[in-house]
């Protein structure tokens, strides 16, 4: 799957039915919704940061899987790098690489021309179709 997905709210909200659709297609319905759940949280990362909210931004979703794992690309014009950030109780915000991290059996950055792509692969269950 690929999509090039406007930076607005419901596009995101597509681009995870899409995905969801996929998983669900392919057998891999046991970790469809920690797929989503990340592949989400990336998603609203490029929109926000990568895309500056910019209704007119753009970026790129691509998943795909084979070989025992799921691997989803997001790729954003924006060349700043994500990085957990430390947390308090107090802060709303500032969570979502933590819950990659915890959700994901490997993730990164790539360097783009121009922006970067954040990737995750997670391993697939067994007797999960690949």
């Amino acid at each position: 799957m690929a999509a090039v997905v406007p930076a607005r709210a419901d596009a995101v909200a597509g681009a995870r039915r899409q995905l969801a659709s996929l998983l669900q297609s392919s057998g891999l319905s046991e970790c469809a919704d920690a797929v989503e759940l990340v592949a989400q949280e990336l998603m609203v990362n490029a929109m926000v940061h990568g895309c500056g909210n910019r209704p007119e931004g753009r970026f790129s979703m691509r998943a795909t899987h084979g070989h025992g794992r799921v691997r989803v690309e997001v790729e954003d014009p924006s060349v700043h790098q994500p990085h957990p950030r430390p947390t308090t109780t107090d802060e709303e915000g500032g969570r979502g690489l933590h819950l990659v991290d915890a959700l994901v059996s490997r993730w990164g950055t790539d360097s783009t021309a121009p922006g970067k792509t954040v990737w995750f692969e997670m391993d697939v269950p067994e007797g999960a179709t690949s």
